[in-house]
């Protein structure tokens, strides 16, 4: 019987692999279709500054993607990505020729080339479910369903 921690870190290989294949498939073939915009989900693979404005608007402490380093070598700031520079969203929007995907919570910018509804420490599984099995999560109630949620909301001012 797999445990969480295992079937979680299969998870994010298996998200990881998939990315890394389409970014370089996409790199070596031709791209059909014109696209407009970029649409992203998910944890803090892809999260670009939605639990840093989540946080703000919800509570007092601020999480770690608000200090340094986080941002410092690329954004020479804290940019609300959990990592040191840019995430792979930030590459593949670059490749695509498209800007910087702005978090979806709290964002002022202009979201006609997409828009990132990605949380750090966001769930597949909506909190419902899992605090009925005794799971609480430690940083953020926003799940995979609450974030196709806000994009069908999202959606009718794009078309």
């Amino acid at each position: 019987m797999a445990t969480f921690s295992s079937c979680s870190s299969l998870k994010q290989h298996f998200i990881i692999i998939s990315l890394l294949l389409a970014i370089t498939t996409g790199l070596h073939s031709p791209v059909t279709g014109h696209f407009t915009s970029i649409f992203s989900f998910g944890d803090s693979i892809t999260d670009t500054g939605n639990l840093l404005a989540v946080s703000r608007s919800e509570s007092r402490r601020l999480p770690s993607s608000a200090f340094p380093p986080n941002g410092r070598t690329f954004f020479h700031r804290p940019s609300g990505r959990r990592c040191d520079g840019r995430l792979i969203i930030d590459f593949l929007a670059e490749v695509l020729g498209f800007p910087f995907l702005p978090p979806y919570y709290g964002s002022l910018e202009q979201l006609e080339h997409g828009v990132n509804f990605a949380v750090a420490g966001a769930s597949a599984l909506n909190s419902s479910f899992l605090a009925e099995r005794g799971i609480a999560s430690r940083i953020t109630n926003i799940s995979l369903g609450l974030q196709v949620n806000n994009f069908k909301h999202f959606l009718p001012s794009l078309c």
